[in-house]
């Protein structure tokens, strides 16, 4: 399994919500604006941005896909979600996430009733996400094309269609993420709260060597770093 620290770099994040510059003229923007480059001081700070993840090998059979890497194994059932990894050579099995303290951070804030400041952090925390999918993207697809494979959507457990987010407990578990500060609830809901599960099929049987998302009915697309150039 691999460790890697991604590297925020906070001249490149999408704060445009925050700092509107058609907005300038009404009431509170500038207090907003100054607050919101505050924050984005104590985010750097505060963030932890990791990406855990492992090169697995597939196995489908009696309606179960096993992913295997090095002495651990996990078994998935054949949820309609994993359709497009029948054709798999490898399994890139992937966990990101921008650690415990941020949030922690932005509780504290609504604990205060500062709703302000903790909407704001929130909204820089989700720029970041934005900024480490985008990393991890690069890193895929690199990772494809000196492999000369073609690339399966991103999966992603609770958005691609017929993928329970049941499956994002049993990723942690491949991934040790609990041991790395990550884990699921009784509703299979990642904490912290800024983490993500994914899964990608690599391999010389896929035509497509763009990676993209299968949720194609999202309200985000527009938004999505996934499908972002």
């Amino acid at each position: 399994m691999a460790v890697v620290e991604i590297k925020i770099v906070s001249s490149d994040l999408d704060l445009s919500i925050l700092f509107d510059r058609t907005n300038r003229a009404k009431k509170g923007q500038n207090v907003i604006t100054r607050k919101a480059k505050e924050l984005l001081v104590v985010a750097e700070e505060l963030a932890r941005p990791v990406l855990l993840y492992d090169i697995c090998t597939p196995d489908f059979k009696e309606g179960t896909l096993t992913l295997s890497a090095d002495d651990r194994i996990i078994t998935l059932g054949r949820h309609d979600g994993l359709s497009d990894l029948e054709i798999a050579s490898e399994v890139f099995v992937g966990l990101a996430t921008l650690g415990r303290v941020i949030e922690e951070e932005i509780q504290r804030y609504n604990s205060m009733n500062e709703v302000l400041t903790s909407y704001l952090l929130s909204e820089i925390s989700v720029a970041m996400m934005g900024q480490v999918i985008k990393k991890i993207k690069n890193i895929i697809l690199n990772m494809a094309r000196q492999r000369y494979f073609g690339l399966s959507p991103v999966l992603i457990p609770g958005s691609t269609p017929g993928l329970p987010l049941s499956v994002q407990p049993l990723i942690l578990e491949l991934l040790d993420g609990k041991n790395h500060g990550v884990n699921a609830n009784e509703h299979y809901m990642l904490r912290p709260f800024y983490s993500v599960t994914f899964m990608v099929g690599m391999g010389p049987n896929y035509a497509n060597d763009e990676l993209f998302p299968k949720c194609l009915g999202c309200s985000r697309m527009d938004t999505c770093a996934w499908r972002s150039k």
